[in-house]
């Protein structure tokens, strides 16, 4: 099988439902030339309507049971001298019986195949090789599971897609190895993810705050503050998108801070020329 074939446009197909339950808005801290400023935002939206709908996963057509992915660390070591994680991958409920295609999505880069053989034991182990009997509802199955080793930097999101040869079922998972995120002692839960490596694009979620209404949070960059909102769903969760721009500038820093009666949260992360570093 080729490897486009082999993939059938893995990003695009949460491409459509990506915002059916969040609620996106760019935000752009200082004013620039408006050729440049559309350039940005039409490349910006379909980025980021690929990556969150990846990151949803949200049940469909192939996907109806809303399978997902689960990730484990069984190790991680610093001998190459970067922070370099190794995790073991679940999918509970995928079918035994049938052949899958492993795909990953770095930031910066296209989806690319991993693997075109790969199984699951009962447990939905992913494995290299079919699993032996004595495997089928084992944890451990040595040099026969699957094993993903990846270096990130802080907020940095790796994303993993799982599709059965015979094309009736793909499954989307994010693994984001060291997460930028701060939570305070009420439940309330501020994340960064990058989306591109230079950070002049992230994802900004929050979770715990008040159902169904706006909440205010702030954004410094580079010493320019602004003030915008959170527009939360039912469950209290939110996100949007801060496309981080400076005249002028090439890189700097960005703080979020979520300050409000309910909560108290802030992220610091650099974005600009130089500022991806894996750990």
């Amino acid at each position: 099988m080729a490897e486009n074939d082999a993939m059938f446009s893995l990003p695009r197909f949460a491409h459509a439902n990506a915002l059916s339950c969040l609620c996106l808005a760019i935000f752009v801290p200082v004013s620039f030339a408006q050729e440049s400023k559309q350039f940005i935002m039409d490349e910006v939206q379909d980025l980021l309507h690929r990556q969150m709908g990846w990151d949803d996963n949200l049940p469909g057509k192939m996907n109806p049971a809303g399978l997902s992915f689960q990730f484990f660390k069984t190790d991680e070591t610093t001998s190459t001298g970067k922070r370099l994680a190794s995790y073991r991958a679940y999918v509970p409920g995928a079918p035994e019986n049938k052949k899958y295609t492993l795909s990953m999505w770095r930031i910066g880069s296209d989806p690319h195949i991993l693997s075109n053989e790969i199984y699951v034991n009962a447990k939905g182990l992913l494995m290299v090789h079919k699993p032996r009997p004595e495997e089928e509802e084992s944890d451990f199955a040595g040099g026969n599971e699957l094993q993903l080793f990846v270096s990130a930097a802080r907020g940095d999101a790796v994303r993993y897609s799982l599709a059965s040869a015979d094309r009736q079922l793909l499954i989307f998972g994010t693994l984001v190895p060291f997460p930028l995120r701060d939570a305070d002692d009420r439940g309330c839960l501020l994340e960064v993810r990058l989306v591109q490596p230079d950070a002049r694009v992230v994802l900004i979620s929050a979770d715990g705050l008040p159902p169904s209404t706006e909440v205010p949070f702030q954004m410094v960059t580079s010493d320019v503050p602004d003030t915008e909102k959170f527009n939360t769903n039912a469950q209290g969760h939110a996100v949007t998108a801060g496309v981080v721009f400076v005249e002028g500038k090439d890189r700097g820093s960005l703080r979020v801070t979520l300050d409000t009666k309910d909560c108290s949260t802030a992220v610091e992360i650099p974005w600009g020329k130089g500022s991806y570093k894996p750990l």
